[in-house]
């Protein structure tokens, strides 16, 4: 670095939540910022209680990267965000119930790790600026920071439904309306001063924030990952200002995420407001309403419409109950009976529930996910022939589809269903990305599934090199590993890690060469602490 000259002194700043800045002077120009210990640790049990995203399953590397922690560790805490390079997100489609698909994505393991401390570095000033809790303005989501959680108990559904309630009884109108494709649309720079709003201090941790998400999208400056929970205090970032212009236009309002509720006793007063609302939300965010969800009623129809009819009633019950939009969504806890009799026994209340699903047009989110997790935590197998019967209608809840499967599929289980689990493999729906990948994880962690003809043929022939790997390991196929590992440079980044995990089935003096050799001669990190881990089981 020649021809730079370096001060006299340098500024150490420790922030709040752990983000360490070390702040060099050279020129009076050059700065640099680095990941903490305690952000790590915190991501680290953050991924082991929770996920990493709330569409895919769970990526396979972590165990490599707890494996060798200490080194992970001191690799990202020495290396500033931006002189570090990022892998693309694995991106995907998720069915929504009424028809379309929405963008989903999954970070990489280390990508996870960064973006989950970062997220833990503004949580508490990010909270701290929202309207506070009592007001129930701001209705989602309260940032808590905990046992690796970010986020308070509850999601704040019911405060939202309360405060709807109490303002609709106080006014004569209420505008609802939300934002237009919300994640996809957040401009990054207007993030970053939204998280610099939040408390100036973080000024260098907002422009790492912006340059990690730009250089994720491949230098777009729009979106940030839909997925991961630490994307959702990236929004509620977002939306810090929004709140306070509609508190400063003298009108009630209560939101749960992009979903606003405005009221008044002048309905006029609300048309002015959301005009108002539309122009500052594209001058100061570029966001749009989404006007097919947006319309001005009177609060005794808003009521009677919309939150007292008997289906809404028991579906924000179910959603109380189960807390269904918690972004930790692969979490389970015990559930009471929602809204059926306490007379009738549990099989009759999962078949009572069924049918309100399939008697509706849609799938209902909140009432699918209650269904088949109550299913899954009792291993009700009967339900498995309504999800079968109906698999088109259940593809919005994928995920729980799959986990449900999974904890149900024992050896007369799979000898009951393996005609159906077959007809999976073989279907249409092994062209939706997303249900293929879940499909591919449930039957890869089961080698009795495994051993079926028809799926065997299947795994080595149509499905990714990940799901090859895993049913390789399980079915210590020894020939399989021994025809990739010769050609891994062939191989994409994720597909190396899955060609690297699969050596240990290999006997142990060519495990040990091959893996030191890609230890030796890999420029990639997790390659070597995959082969690490590998090479120490």
């Amino acid at each position: 670095m020649a021809g730079l000259a370096f001060g006299l002194s340098s500024l150490f700043t420790y922030c709040s939540l752990g983000y360490f800045i070390s702040s060099v002077t050279i020129s009076e120009t050059y700065q640099m910022s680095f990941l903490s210990d305690q952000s790590l640790e915190f991501a680290r049990e953050h991924i082991e209680k929770y996920y990493d995203s709330d569409f895919f399953p769970k990526l396979e590397e972590y165990e490599a990267l707890w494996h060798s922690w200490d080194e992970v560790k001191k690799e990202l805490m020495s290396t500033s965000i931006k002189s570090m390079s990022f892998n693309s997100p694995t991106t995907s489609t998720s069915t929504k119930p009424k028809g379309g698909f929405r963008v989903v994505q999954q970070l990489d393991a280390i990508e996870t790790l960064i973006y989950i401390s970062l997220a833990y570095t503004v949580a508490e000033a990010i909270e701290n600026k929202r309207v506070p809790k009592e007001s129930k303005v701001a209705c989602s989501y309260r940032i808590e920071i905990k046992n690796g959680s970010f986020f308070s108990n509850g999601n704040g559904f019911q405060e939202y439904i309360d405060k709807s309630q109490s303002l609709a009884s106080e006014f004569d109108y209420v505008l609802y309306t939300d934002i237009t494709d919300f994640y996809n649309q957040i401009y990054l720079h207007r993030l970053c001063n939204a998280i610099s709003y939040a408390d100036h201090t973080l000024e260098k941790v907002a422009e790492d924030v912006e340059y990690f998400l730009s250089t994720l999208n491949g230098k777009t400056s729009q979106g940030i990952p839909v997925g991961p929970a630490a994307s959702v205090l990236m929004a509620e970032a977002i939306l810090l200002d929004i709140d306070e212009y509609l508190i400063g236009q003298n009108i009630k309002h209560t939101r749960y995420v992009d979903d606003y509720r405005i009221f008044s006793n002048n309905k006029e007063k609300l048309t002015s407001v959301l005009e108002n609302l539309t122009l500052y939300l594209y001058k100061s965010h570029r966001l749009t309403i989404a006007t097919d969800k947006t319309g001005i009623m009177g609060s005794k129809e808003y009521i009677n419409k919309v939150m007292f009819n008997s289906y809404e009633i028991e579906k924000q019950e179910i959603i109380r109950k189960i807390e269904v939009f918690n972004p930790y969504s692969e979490q389970f806890e015990e559930m009471d009976n929602p809204f059926l009799d306490e007379s009738h026994s549990f099989e009759e209340q999962i078949d009572l529930v069924s049918q309100r699903i399939l008697d509706n047009e849609h799938l209902d989110l909140g009432i699918a996910r209650y269904f088949i997790r109550k299913s899954k935590k009792h291993k009700i197998e009967k339900s498995a022939q309504v999800i079968f019967d109906n698999f088109n209608l259940f593809l919005p809840v994928v995920n729980d589809v799959f986990l449900y499967l999974d904890k149900v599929s024992d050896t007369n289980f799979i000898d009951k269903w393996k005609n159906e689990i077959i007809g999976l493999s073989t279907s249409s729906f092994m062209q939706r990305n997303l249900v293929k990948t879940w499909f591919e994880w449930y039957i890869s962690r089961n080698i009795e599934i495994l051993k079926i003809p028809q799926i065997e043929v299947f795994v080595f022939a149509n499905t990714s090199i990940n799901c090859q790997s895993k049913a390789a390991i399980k079915l210590n196929k020894l020939s399989w590993i021994r025809s990739k590992k010769d050609e891994i440079q062939n191989f994409n980044n994720k597909e190396k890690l899955a060609v690297i995990r699969a050596a240990q089935i290999l006997p142990k003096d060519e495990r040990k060469h091959w893996l030191s050799f890609i230890q030796k001669n890999s420029s990639s990190s997790i390659e070597k602490w995959v082969a690490k881990w590998v090479k120490d089981i």
